[in-house]
């Protein structure tokens, strides 16, 4: 609570401004905790009232002035802090002339960080991130360890938890790329940081891969010799290079075997590697860390059994936005005909791999989007017997899907693992992955 106190003071009748509150509440939190901090919070958003209005009406009972469709340079410039959501670019014009007037930047990840009195497991990677880290904390949890997950992931407000962690718990933190370039900023890396994998990604967000690697390594450049740094042994020559200070493990895949856990893939493999290697370092036994690795489900929208009907199986993959993802999810379920529902907003990645790897799927049905329009001609060139029309509604596309799967007697997996971001048809992949579901449920 001293922390929590120190806050109180510091902030309370300061002008709080919040860029960013985001259709999935990313800003939320943030608007939240100032307010009962007692400080003046002004939230600004290019969206309109209507796009924000389930983040709106939570925040209804706080003191907050509203300033959407449109950023207003007088918001920023009067502010004692700014706090700036993951999607907001640092190159904001009004982000820059704040800076002029030095008025401090913040972003909630690493505002938490600076201030958290308890140990910090950070866990960043490409893919995984979700799965190892809630691995982790629920392995923490079985242990009896007071533990609290946070990050960007849904429904959380990581900043709140200022109020209640003390310094003898452990958070386990879910970080992607975008919080991370806070890190740098504020030259800070968590106690234990966790590095899952490195792959193309966020290409229409990066400049290059090299601006998006560099944001991914504050996840370890500001450690101590007293820190730890576990990551997968494809990054060992990345990490090498940077000679961290900190303790350095690469995990391989001597620990569980595939037939041993209950999450399918290689890849969840390597989760459940490196889960383990952090709970080694944690102090956890060996033995029930094991256990509560192999006990892991998994999570929603991620290589998610929803139904089996008449020998058909459907996964749903909503998260895999990248090709890498979606090679994985092929590779995972190659025991039955995969008929594939892909497409979706393009990220700019590279998806040559990605067309090889169709060798092996039975039909693909696609979704609109741009990245839809850049692969179609070449999957109709390509594989012209496979390749469907393009779809505009899920249902549609889900229910040509079962019709197709009728084809193969000893049944198939319907997969969506669209490869490619949501926004062409839906607020995000988490709308997407519920919207499968739902179809599914009633088919």
């Amino acid at each position: 609570m001293e922390i929590y106190t120190n806050l109180i003071k510091r902030y309370s009748g300061k002008k709080v401004l919040v860029v960013g509150l985001g259709v999935q509440g990313g800003g939320l939190g943030v608007a939240k905790f100032f307010a009962e901090l007692g400080a003046k919070v002004t939230v600004t958003d290019l969206r309109s009232e209507m796009e924000l209005a389930n983040s709106i009406k939570r925040l209804k009972s706080y003191p907050i002035v509203f300033h959407l469709n449109k950023h207003l340079l007088q918001d920023f410039l009067e502010a004692d802090i700014i706090f700036k959501g993951p999607s907001v670019p640092w190159n904001l014009p009004e982000i820059i002339e704040a800076e002029k007037q030095n008025i401090p930047i913040e972003m909630e990840l690493a505002f938490f960080t600076k201030h958290c009195p308890a140990k910090i497991i950070g866990v960043t990677g490409t893919r995984g991130k979700s799965t190892t880290t809630n691995m982790i904390y629920l392995a923490l949890q079985n242990a009896k360890i007071n533990c609290f997950l946070a990050g960007s992931l849904p429904g959380i407000s990581t900043i709140s938890l200022l109020k209640s962690v003390t310094a003898e718990d452990w958070v386990v933190m879910e970080i992607p790329s975008w919080p991370l370039a806070a890190f740098h900023r504020h030259k800070i890396s968590p106690h234990i940081a966790v590095f899952t994998n490195f792959y193309p990604d966020h290409l229409n967000f990066y400049k290059s891969m090299d601006d998006y690697l560099y944001d991914k390594k504050a996840i370890y450049m500001y450690q101590t010799p007293q820190d730890y740094l576990v990551a997968a042994r494809q990054l060992q020559k990345i990490i090498g290079n940077d000679r961290p200070q900190s303790q350095v493990f690469y995990t391989d895949d001597s620990s569980f075997s595939e037939a041993s856990i209950s999450l399918p893939g290689k890849h969840n493999l390597e989760n459940a590697n490196i889960s383990l290697k952090v709970l080694e370092i944690v102090g956890i036994d060996k033995q029930k860390a094991e256990k509560s690795i192999v006990g892991f489900k998994g999570l929603p929208y991620r290589q998610q059994i929803v139904r089996i009907k008449d020998k058909v199986i459907f996964i749903n993959d909503s998260t895999s936005t990248t090709p890498v993802a979606t090679i994985k999810a092929i590779d995972t379920f190659h025991d039955k005909p995969i008929i594939l529902l892909l497409g979706g907003k393009s990220k700019n990645l590279p998806y040559g791999q990605l067309l090889e790897k169709l060798q092996g799927v039975e039909k693909i049905i696609l979704l609109k989007g741009s990245f839809t329009d850049e692969i179609e001609p070449l999957l109709k060139k390509q594989y012209p017997d496979k390749v469907s029309l393009v779809f505009t509604d899920m249902d549609k596309a889900v229910q040509f899907a079962f019709q197709s799967a009728g084809n193969f007697e000893n049944g198939a997996y319907i997969l969506l693992s669209p490869a490619a971001t949501s926004f062409a048809m839906f607020k995000n992949e988490f709308e997407r992955g519920d919207c499968f579901n739902e179809i599914v449920k009633k088919i």
